[in-house]
């Protein structure tokens, strides 16, 4: 199963070349990219050959099909275009040497047009490039002249023909391919040996409505010793069907006619049993048989013509009865069903495989043999065969050598034998142990049948005993067992989805004890394919089995198991089953023990999926569906979260909130300090939109350890929160015991959130902070005290309303107040702050960056805004913002966030407080439109409405 490395490198040098040729056709040979990539395919043509290697890489066309070293190279269409240029060329192949240098692969590809051009002007092209070169050969395709008289004629026929004269080559072209001619090859043998004592004449090669006498046949005796090599004591010989003789020949009424030993068998003649069962060859007279056909091949492609031909008859008369009455039967048999008018070049091979299956099938039926015994007749048949096919196949031969796959002889003669088998010996045999004999073709072609006819419960069985047989104790049995449930996989599948686990759970037990190394790759290959078919087929109790199965094998062979964990085509299906159970709303049978074995795959899509939830039922689904996969989904993240990579924490630890936030308590402040500021930001937003009842604590936990610039983010959601909890901290933090590294604006931040917090313990706290005054003014800034009366106009509305009027802030100064969080909002993250269009787009310059950029900020609000930028900016990005009001500046410091269309999103983090009172002026001033919407992924646009009623 393993990959060769270097035929890997050869099949990248490939495409590389494609791409290579097409990039200069699109820019030309100087273009910066078509020169790249000459140096990519050059490094990759290094690699490709082998060190030591005297031939190097061949690279080969034939017609669309590229050959690498003659093995067939699947490709793109463009790989077969490339294969057509080769071909239309004349080009049979390019040679690159282990001698090769990066300048003649240079002048090589250089040769290829940029545009149109003639095939022929390629080839001249390439061999004025390659002038002097030793590394790279070009290898044309060659033309010869054959002789028109033999266009039709078979490749073992021309050979042969070529060392006849002219009055011989029609007709021995007509022996080698014609059945009839050779019937009458035989007729003449059989004449030339009979005893003719009361017929009349001899019998000759005379075609078919040839005036002329039969054959003599003494006909005075019904009965005779048999034929000597049959080994039977009493043997007719009855006419063959079409072939009835007169009541004159047949002497009466006689039933059949003794021949004389060693006599022929007369023409129309087939020996029988004195029940009128016909007489079998025995194996010795078959291999006799088999072995006359290779000698005429050889004859044929040797000598040829007339002597050939004699020679070819005398071989026929030597044959006992026996072996000729059955290979005449034969050849009329192939003579009645041959209808091409052109000779078929394959005939004597045709012919010999008929023989060999014919016999397998007697000798079977009659329980000659058994069926495990039948494999290996057809075996030794098919050696037999074999030589006769390297004479005559030539077809095949050159398909071979261009490496193009052709079925093994052997596969297709043991089909064959079985496809002529009666059902009844089939389904016998298909229960039986020795179900593994049979072809996997042969068995899906009978089982398709029953299942088209309804009798599912027999194709059940014989599958199910088709499954058994992977683990016989013979290893040829159990190979061919585990070949054949590769191809059936898809039958098993159809058949009864249970029967998958069935031969699942045969195959995988074996796997862990096989010791044949041979046998082990056919099970492991077998053990694949079903467990994609039981992806494929959605069968996740198969899925389970072979998952479970695999935890076993993995025990004992981790090395295998882990080889094959990645093809099994289950784990990479695992997004496709989570999308359908996320989209269906119920998670179907059986698919969550499938995600149990495979946590880690699981709670990657799954975590991945919560964290791009934007509405609140679809999180809960997700979290649902992960907490039903139990402790080990659960000791997935958490392993993850206490020791995994920083980015795979990141993406955990939001659904890990959800489901077992006190693991994230004791696990996150320790390794969020070392995390970037990027990733701390996007942990924060994470466990806030997880939900969980107790992000309120993970987010105090971890307040300390996260960047001042996180803190903010970290203090708003606190408040959205509304957890109690928090007050004590957030009391503090108004009181100025701030976090290290902190500012006022975090002050302000925690204002804010006590205001979102029904508690009446901090309004003491905010009525000391607005109403707070020193011997010239106010104690604390102004936009913290606007905070604060904000805050109680939610805590203490009286009190609010009464101390307006004194406290020196403007209605005006309290048109944007935070928004109220919605217990019950159907979206994950809420707006914490009311969004305004202004009239006119307020222009920003970025001044900390290498390449400053500007923004014309569109839509605005206290916490950020969205605007358009001059330039991209990775989001997470920290940029100082100086706002420009005439001839006044604003300074901000804002994190970029993601982009909406063509616009990009930033979050104000930390500000001045007497410049956000500024900023918060202007934007009340610019106000033409609120946008009353308060989750953060609806809509934002919303009719004109007054500012003091939005506040």
């Amino acid at each position: 199963m393993k990959i060769d490395p270097l035929s890997a490198s050869a099949r990248a040098f490939v495409r590389s070349l494609n791409i290579l040729l097409k990039f200069a056709r699109l820019y030309g040979y100087d273009h910066v990219r078509t020169i790249e990539h000459l140096d990519i395919a050059w490094r990759e043509l290094q690699a490709a050959i082998p060190p030591g290697s005297e031939s190097g890489l061949l690279l080969g066309a034939s017609g669309a099909q590229l050959l690498l070293d003659g093995v067939p190279l699947e490709g793109a269409p463009a790989e077969r275009q490339f294969a057509l240029l080769l071909s239309t060329a004349g080009i049979a192949s390019v040679q690159f040497f282990p001698i090769v240098t990066q300048e003649e692969l240079r002048r090589f590809a250089r040769a290829f047009p940029t545009s149109k051009a003639k095939p022929a002007e390629l080839v001249l092209q390439l061999k004025n490039a390659l002038v002097g070169a030793r590394g790279v050969r070009i290898n044309e395709i060659c033309f010869i002249a054959t002789d028109a008289r033999l266009k039709d004629a078979s490749v073992a026929a021309q050979l042969a023909v070529a060392s006849l004269g002219d009055a011989g080559q029609d007709q021995f072209k007509q022996w080698l391919n014609d059945p009839k001619k050779l019937l009458e090859l035989i007729a003449a043998a059989q004449g030339s040996h009979l005893d003719g004592s009361t017929g009349s004449g001899s019998v000759g090669p005379a075609g078919p409505g040839t005036s002329g006498t039969g054959l003599g046949v003494r006909g005075t005796t019904a009965t005779g010793p048999g034929v000597p090599g049959t080994g039977n004591p009493e043997v007719e010989f009855a006419t063959g069907p079409g072939n009835e003789l007169s009541s004159s020949q047949r002497g009466g009424d006689a039933g059949g006619y003794w021949i004389p030993a060693g006599s022929a068998v007369p023409e129309g003649l087939v020996p029988s049993h004195s029940d009128g069962r016909a007489v079998a060859p025995s194996e010795a007279e078959m291999f006799r048989i088999l072995g006359a056909l290779t000698s005429f091949g050889q004859i044929a492609s040797g000598q040829g013509g007339i002597a050939g031909a004699g020679t070819f008859q005398q071989q026929i008369a030597q044959l006992p009865g026996t072996a000729q009455a059955t290979l005449r039967q034969a050849i009329a048999g192939l003579a009645a069903q041959t209808t091409q008018a052109k000779p078929d070049e394959t005939m004597l091979v045709q012919l010999a495989e008929h023989l060999a299956i014919r016999f397998a099938l007697e000798q079977f039926e009659h329980g000659d043999v058994k069926v495990s015994a039948v494999r290996q007749m057809l075996d030794r048949m098919n050696q037999e065969i074999e030589s006769l096919r390297n004479i005559l196949g030539a077809h095949e031969n050159k398909m071979t050598d261009a490496g193009i796959l052709v079925e093994s002889h052997r596969e297709i003669l043991d089909r064959q034998f079985w496809a002529a088998v009666p059902d009844s010996g089939k389904q016998s045999v298909l229960l039986s142990e020795d179900a593994w004999c049979i072809p996997p073709r042969n068995v899906q072609s009978y089982v398709a049948d029953l299942l088209e006819k309804g009798n599912i419960a027999g194709a059940i069985e014989i599958l199910e005993n088709y499954a058994s047989c992977a683990e016989s104790e013979e290893p040829d049995a159990r190979k061919k067992a585990a070949a054949g449930l590769s191809e059936l996989a898809e039958l098993y599948s159809k058949a009864d989805p249970k029967l998958l686990g069935e031969a699942l759970r045969h195959v995988g037990l074996r796997l862990s004890i096989e010791q044949d190394a041979d046998v082990q790759g056919m099970v492991s290959a077998a053990f694949v394919r079903l467990s994609q078919e039981a992806a494929s087929s959605r069968s996740f109790s198969a899925m389970e089995q072979a998952l479970e199965l695999l935890d076993g094998v993995e025990a004992q062979r981790p090395g295998i198991a882990r080889s094959l964990r990645g093809k099994m085509g289950i784990e990479e299906r695992v997004p496709d089953f989570v999308d359908e159970a996320l989209r269906a709303r119920q998670v179907a049978a059986g698919l969550t023990g499938v995600l149990k074995l495979l946590p880690q795959a699981a709670m990657e899509q799954l975590s991945a999926r919560f964290n791009r939830c934007s509405q609140r039922q679809d999180a809960e689904h997700v979290a649902n569906l992960a907490g039903d996969l139990g402790e080990e989904g659960l000791q997935y993240l958490r392993s993850a979260l206490r020791g995994g990579p920083v980015t795979e924490a990141v993406e955990m630890v939001g659904l890990l909130s959800k489901l077992d936030p006190q693991a994230v308590e004791v696990f996150l402040p320790g390794r969020i300090k070392d995390f970037s500021r990027s990733a701390q930001d996007r942990i924060v937003r994470q466990v806030s939109g997880s939900g969980a009842t107790g992000r309120c604590r993970i987010l105090l936990d971890i307040l300390d350890y996260v960047d001042p610039l996180v803190m903010p983010l970290v203090i708003d959601e606190i408040g959205i929160s509304a957890d109690r909890e928090a007050l004590g901290r957030l009391l503090t933090i108004v009181d100025g015991d701030l976090p290290v590294g902190s500012g006022q604006y975090l002050r302000v931040k925690a204002v804010e959130a006590l205001g979102r917090i029904p508690a009446g313990e901090s309004v003491a706290a905010l009525k000391r902070i607005a109403g707070g005054k020193k011997v010239f003014g106010w104690t604390h800034s102004q936009e913290l005290r606007i905070a604060a009366l904000q805050a109680l106009e939610k805590l203490d509305l009286a009190w609010a309303q009464e101390f307006l009027p004194k406290s020196g802030i403007e209605n005006e100064d309290l048109t944007l107040a935070p928004l109220t969080i919605l217990a019950n909002s159907k979206f994950v993250r809420q707006r914490r702050h009311t969004r305004v269009r202004l009239r006119k787009p307020l222009s920003a310059v970025s001044t900390n960056l290498k390449e400053n950029c500007r923004l014309e900020i569109k839509t605005a609000s206290l916490a950020g805004g969205v605007a358009t930028i001059s330039r991209h900016l990775a989001p997470g990005t920290q940029v100082q913002l100086k706002l420009q009001l005439g001839l006044r500046n604003l300074q901000a410091t804002a994190l970029m966030r993601d982009y909406r269309a063509q616009d990009m999103a930033f979050e104000i983090v930390d500000m001045n407080l007497d410049e956000r009172t500024k900023y918060r002026r202007l934007l009340a001033g610019k106000l033409t439109r609120l946008v009353p919407v308060v989750e953060e992924d609806a809509p934002t646009t919303a009719p004109t409405v007054n500012a003091a009623v939005a506040r």
